[in-house]
Parts: structure tokens; sequence; C-alpha cells
């Protein structure tokens, strides 16, 4: 009797668990079932539709033609490539950046470590917008506002990044650096063959961040940019605004096709993001 008991609280402390995940989910998961399904109704539809459950629902006049309307209002694969390839430059090259700061800091000794690290513990909690006016007045000196090179450059070092990667490398034993060094690997080559390999997870974790902090970022550009030359995804979705009316199913389509590259990365990559959040120990 006393096992049944007992097996009837463990399956009820197991079904509250599961429940109360599944609400979890929901609340993240929720907005996009929103967004995808907003998109495919017309503007009357979507305001009658947005204070009910209803919204999350496809049902009544659905069509494509908001993403229609959105590709005739602007050139939106000129936009898109725009933020693809800044992001991916950001992303390449601020990840090797990053994890080489990181590499530095947490296997190599050197005068002053302690130091740096204590910089950018502090660089970590000043917000990037009590920097960013000085940020473009140096671009503006340097001649970089209307550019590609703008969109990246500042982009590179991250304090948040760096700090991952030094957290990550100096978990890892130094007996395995010291080993190839003494094999004559040499830091630089130990770094590439060794440590980079062994980085997958919060290697993959960094590149999804700053993909998108990148891919979502609207200040830095508005602020860099000049004409429509180089501006980016966020930039084009205030064409859609205005004082008069708002093109809420232009919105939602738009949204939705920015979004969308965000989750393929994130399913291509989600084994080694989670496995670096559980290795490492990152909060959310």
């Amino acid at each position: 009797m006393h096992s049944t008991a007992s097996s009837f609280g463990k399956g009820t402390r197991t079904f509250l668990m599961y429940a109360l995940y599944f609400a979890i989910a929901i609340i993240f998961v929720g907005p996009m079932i929103y967004l995808f399904v907003a998109s495919l109704k017309p503007d009357n539809q979507i305001v009658a539709d947005m204070s009910s459950i209803k919204g999350f629902i496809p049902y009544g006049d659905l069509s494509l033609q908001n993403y229609i309307n959105v590709f005739k209002k602007m050139d939106f694969m000129k936009y898109f490539m725009n933020s693809l390839i800044s992001s991916l430059l950001v992303v390449l090259l601020g990840t090797l950046v990053n994890s080489m700061i990181g590499y530095s800091l947490g296997l190599l000794q050197f005068k002053g470590k302690n130091l740096v690290v204590a910089m950018i513990i502090a660089l970590m909690i000043i917000p990037s917008e009590a920097v960013i006016i000085n940020r473009m007045l140096v671009a503006t000196e340097l001649n970089m506002l209307n550019t590609m090179s703008v969109l990246v450059i500042p982009a590179l070092a991250y304090p948040v990044y760096v700090f991952l990667f030094y957290n990550h490398f100096k978990g890892i034993p130094k007996e395995l650096l010291q080993a190839a060094v003494i094999d004559g690997s040499g830091y630089i080559r130990s770094f590439w063959t060794i440590m980079l390999p062994l980085s997958k997870p919060i290697l993959a974790t960094v590149g999804i961040m700053t993909f998108i902090r990148r891919w979502g970022d609207l200040i830095w550009p508005t602020l860099v940019t000049r004409d429509d030359t180089y501006r980016t995804l966020p930039q084009a979705m205030r064409s859609l605004y205005s004082d008069a009316y708002t093109y809420w199913g232009e919105i939602f389509a738009f949204g939705s096709m920015v979004t969308i590259p965000t989750l393929i990365i994130f399913l291509v990559f989600q084994k080694q993001f989670i496995q670096s959040l559980a290795s490492s120990g990152i909060k959310g």
C-alpha cells in the first residue's frame, strides 16, 4: 500500500513538473506562433484578434499577400544581404578575436594579466549605449561612416564574449598546453590545432549570441549609415510604420522573415549550445 502511494506521489510530481515545463515553453514559443500566424492574416482580422486567443489560431482569409507587399514596398533582399554579410563577418572575425583574447588570458602567464581581466569584468557592466557616441565619433574621424567595415569592426571585440572564452580556457588543464609546447607546437599552433577543436560548444554559443546581437541591432547602423547602401533589416522595418497607418500584416510578415535565420542557426547548433550552457554554467 505504501509503495502504491509512493508511486502515485512520484507520478503526480512528474506530471506537475512537465506541466510547468510546458507552461514555460508556451510563454517563449507563444509570441513566435502569434507572429507567424498573424503574418498570414489581413490587417482588419489581425486588429480584431489582438485581444483574444484567436490571434494564435490560423483561420479566416489566410494568404501570403503580406509577404508579397513587403517585397513590393522595399528592396528586402538588399537589406537582408547587408544584415547577413555584416552579421556573418562579425561572427567569424569576432569569435576569432574574442577566443584569442580569452585563450591568452585563460592559459598564458604574463605581467598585468589580472589587471586586464579586471578591466574586462568592469567593462561588462557598462552598457554599450553609454559609449556608442564615442564610437561613432571615432568612426567619423576614420572616415568609416556608411561602409560595411563600420558595421563590422566596432562589433568584433566584446567583453562578455571575451570573459566566456577566458572562463572556458581557464578550465582546460594547463598541462595540456605545456605538453604541446614541449613537443614543439608553440602557443599559436596549439591554439589552432588543440584548443579550438576542444572549444566547439563555447564557439557555437558565442557565435549564436553574436549573430543574434548583430542581426537585431538598430541603434548602431542607424547612427553610422547615411543611405540605403548599407542599411540593415531593423532599419528597413521602420518604413512599415507611419503616423497615419500601421501595416500590421506586413510588419508581422517582415518579422517572420527576419526571425527565420536565427531559428535555423539555433536548430543547427543547439546541441553545442546546450552543451556549453551545461559545462560553463552560463545563466539565462
